[in-house]
């Protein structure tokens, strides 16, 4: 099959294409690379894209639109090396039958890991036990917890949530999933979880957020619901963060009431001087719950790019109704 990457030359693209997946690759597929050092503009992809079967696209690449599919006859497979396609992908991607292939089942495990290992760290203060020794003391007096026996409120659960009650099998913890959009018996795999209202999943030691940001989710926390979560919990975020009210989020916070984990905001870069930086009951990270590892994300389309060519059943395929419910 003929296949185009429209991720462009540089850094990014190698961390996504190191020599051993681009050999896999092209030793199975007639693959062109864009030569271009910026991401192509949409008539730029309908230009290049030409009579490729299969296109893969990264971060930034443009929409998969009615006028790209009318450029591009041959298109079978839109095959995203990133998470949600729900800005890559489109209504005529389904309406003509392409399928849609997406790295997001496997970016949803090192999400879900970088949770289980950020509040493990947080509840156990290691990154307080860390400064302080840096600074010269012996003990910080920090009072410790344990993530076992704790319990858990999921606000949104998608496929990051389902890797996440995976990892926390282990814990003999009580996990409260707040989802409107749960099928029945959706939670049998887990015993130890049972679904809940919105206010039910807040009052938790610890809060994850893994709601997809769509209009109806935009803003879903604000005082009201922020003021649910108990003092001293832990409030996760590694989803988005337009999902919260941040003035209400830094309300709270700035009155050390809670602790956070946050792994996304408001405005990406953090900037140097935000207050955040300042507060010492949250743990930051810069957008990398899923995004620095990248070769297995690659893998992973791949390994479904050659199910299709083989016509065996595919495990990444994003169906219309997912691809509705994605972040945007």
């Amino acid at each position: 099959m003929d296949a185009f990457v429209a991720m462009p030359v540089g850094g990014t693209r190698e961390s996504f294409f190191p020599p051993t997946l681009r050999e896999r690759f092209e030793s199975t597929f007639d693959v062109r690379w864009t030569d271009r050092d910026r991401q192509l503009s949409e008539s730029e992809l309908a230009e290049e894209v030409g009579e490729a079967e299969v296109l893969v696209t990264g971060w930034g690449s443009p929409q998969v639109t009615a006028a790209v599919l009318d450029a591009a006859p041959e298109l079978q497979v839109l095959a995203h090396t990133g998470g949600s396609v729900a800005t890559y992908a489109s209504a005529a991607c389904y309406d003509r039958g392409v399928t849609v292939l997406s790295a997001n089942d496997e970016m949803a495990r090192f999400v879900a890991e970088q949770v289980v290992a950020s509040v493990v760290a947080w509840r156990r203060r290691l990154p307080q036990f860390d400064r302080a020794m840096r600074d010269g003391e012996w003990d910080a007096g920090e009072t410790v917890e344990s993530l076992r026996g704790a319990d858990v409120g999921l606000v949104g659960l998608g496929t990051i949530g389902r890797f996440l009650l995976d990892h926390l099998q282990s814990w003999d913890v009580s996990v409260t999933v707040y989802d409107p959009y749960l099928d029945d018996g959706a939670l049998d795999d887990w015993p130890f979880a049972t679904r809940g209202e919105l206010a039910d999943a807040l009052e938790s030691d610890v809060v994850s957020l893994h709601a997809s940001l769509t209009p109806e989710t935009e803003g879903m926390l604000g005082p009201d619901e922020l003021a649910r979560v108990p003092d001293g919990a832990v409030f996760v975020n590694t989803a988005r963060a337009a999902l919260v009210d941040e003035a209400a989020l830094r309300a709270e916070l700035e009155s050390g009431r809670i602790d956070a984990v946050l792994d996304v905001f408001h405005d990406e870069p953090l900037p140097a001087d935000d207050p955040l930086r300042e507060m010492n009951n949250v743990l930051l990270t810069p957008h990398t719950g899923g995004s620095r590892v990248r070769p297995p994300l690659t893998a992973s389309v791949l390994d479904d790019l050659e199910r299709y060519e083989r016509g065996e059943p595919l495990e990444h395929a994003v169906s219309r109704e997912q691809w509705q419910l994605m972040t945007r």
